[in-house]
């Protein structure tokens, strides 16, 4: 009993050793991997599925289990060393759509069940891109803005517009799956801000110039998609932003031209359609609200008083509450990065005398604090908190305490429990950035001043412990084998997939028997990646 708990006291000591660590050097050397532009990267399948640059085949597709062998390339969409640059990833009928760059560098979608990739016909003809993006799902479509075409020369290109499928390739042009040509000047509408709410989904278009940029709504037809509300009359642009629904209510900001930008609430019809100012007077006070989120039952934002500044404030039915002056007086802390997670509000703001830093509320003035002064530095007192991510009851984040650099950070809500995780870069900034968490694991991309910028990880020392004792209850055998073998398991097992000595995946095994036959495989070393209910392993096996 002794040596079991010296041994698991020795495992726990050396996991939170091991806790954060390069998940693999995929551009070698100093080169950086990881693409500086957003939508990067999602949690798919039990994977983190990303863009990334081997330095060989462009930014192309990969997958990762958190480990070095488990991290190779999916598919080189645009091939040889151009770059496909997947990106807008979005999970829609089990299966991951996202845009990429094909043939003559031309943008279009693409998809994949995390084995196979299917792309779909071109959007657009000619050598002008459709440029998808904006992937949102709505009952049985798949809605996104694009510029399609009819592939023919009678019909003029249209501008971006708003397009949906169900998952089924069209046959013709991309005006097959075009939902409305909104604005047909051929011009763009440029639809964003989509947000479904009351089965409708509601978004900001601009028509031909006869009223502006304002809301819109669709039922997915093109009859079905109209203007609901010209705010702004006329010509002139209201330009809805920050569409969030709370309960009843689709809330938004708005211009009308006369009051400025203000906060907006809509049940979704013309005439329930109105400036919060008609509900309650006091949010004519608040102008430029900002950073709407929704939070134990109320909203949240940003927006400028005249006596208060820039602060927080909170609405809670028809009540508006300021969470707190923050930069006392008139002054403005600019709360910014709102991000709520494990029962409490966290976000960055200036009271003017500790710079920029962690704040966090739980919905009450009395409970809206600085949480921890981070970089006490006086010359230059900012620790920049962002990039926040929930991961096993912790919000991890990336700021800098004017010594280390910019480095990865965890708190949990209190000042002695805000730390740094670890120095990644001793001589700079590490820039942790793109926080994600995908099976039990917290990925992100980091520079540790010597490989670039590339993929690391972080596991949650409990949970490795836990990785311990699945890798226990594992086995392979006969290992090595000739021709098969099993697994031996105490956890159902979903999947067994077999890589090469690269970590390319060269065979997939799913509902299978418990024998798995390889005998069409030369003689060496593979890894067998197994996906069980209880997570992931990654097993040597050799072939004889």
């Amino acid at each position: 009993m002794m040596k079991r708990t010296l041994l698991f006291m020795s495992l726990l000591a050396y996991t939170f050793i091991q806790a954060q660590s390069l998940v693999k050097d995929i551009n070698l050397g100093f080169p950086s991997s990881m693409p500086s532009y957003a939508k990067n990267r999602i949690a798919f399948g039990g994977k983190l599925i990303f863009a990334a640059d081997n330095g060989a085949d462009g930014m192309e597709l990969w997958e990762s289990d958190g480990t070095s062998a488990g991290t190779t390339l999916l598919s080189d969409i645009r091939t040889g060393a151009l770059d496909g640059s997947p990106n807008g990833f979005h999970e829609f009928n089990s299966q991951l759509y996202f845009s990429a760059a094909g043939v003559q560098n031309k943008f279009n979608i693409f998809s994949t069940n995390g084995t196979t990739i299917s792309s779909y016909p071109a959007i657009r003809s000619g050598t002008g891109s459709a440029s998808p993006r904006l992937f949102t799902t709505f009952g049985n479509l798949l809605v996104f803005s694009a510029r399609p075409s009819a592939f023919n020369q009678s019909t003029p290109f249209y501008g971006e517009e708003i397009l949906g499928f169900n998952g089924n390739a069209w046959t013709g042009g991309g005006d097959q799956i075009m939902i409305k040509d909104i604005n047909p000047s051929g011009n763009s509408s440029s639809p964003d801000s989509y947000t479904v709410f009351n089965n409708l989904l509601y978004f900001a278009a601009t028509d031909d110039g006869t009223n502006g940029r304002e809301l819109w709504v669709t039922n997915g037809t093109n009859a079905g998609t109209n203007m609901l509300i010209n705010i702004n009359a006329g010509g002139a642009s209201s330009n809805p932003t920050d569409l969030i629904v709370l309960n009843s209510n689709l809330y938004f900001t708005a211009d009308d031209g006369v009051n400025g930008r203000e906060l907006w609430v809509s049940d979704g019809t013309l005439a329930g359609t109105q400036r919060m100012a008609n509900v309650n007077a006091v949010a004519a006070d608040l102008d430029n609200p900002e950073n709407l989120t929704v939070f134990n039952n109320a909203l949240y934002f940003t927006a400028t008083h005249p006596s208060l500044g820039t602060e927080i404030f909170k609405l809670g039915g028809t009540t508006f509450t300021n969470m707190k002056n923050i930069a006392s007086g008139s002054g403005s802390s600019n709360p910014s990065n709102l991000y709520a997670a494990s029962g409490r509000l966290y976000f960055s703001a200036d009271d003017n005398i500790n710079g920029i830093e962690l704040w966090s509320t739980t919905g009450f003035p009395a409970t809206t604090n600085l949480v921890k002064n981070i970089n006490t530095s006086p010359s230059s007192p900012d620790s920049n908190p962002s990039g926040f991510a929930e991961y096993n009851g912790k919000v991890y984040f990336s700021a800098t305490d004017g010594t280390n650099g910019t480095e990865l950070w965890v708190t949990d809500g209190t000042n002695a429990g805000t730390t740094m995780v670890s120095n990644i870069n001793p001589s700079g900034n590490s820039n942790p950035t793109d926080l994600i968490v995908s099976n039990n694991i917290l990925f992100f991309s980091a520079d540790n001043g010597s490989a670039g910028v590339e993929l690391w990880k972080y596991q949650d020392p409990t949970l490795s412990v836990n990785d311990f004792e699945l890798e226990q209850q594992i086995s392979l055998y006969p290992n090595p084998t000739s021709d098969s073998f099993s697994i031996q398991s105490n956890s159902n097992i979903n999947t067994v997939e077999i890589l090469d000595i690269t970590g390319k995946q060269i065979k997939t095994f799913k509902n299978s028997s418990n024998r798995f036959s390889i005998e069409d495989l030369v003689s060496g070393v593979y890894f067998a990646r197994i996906q069980t209910e209880k997570g992931s392993i990654t097993k040597k096996l050799i072939k004889e």
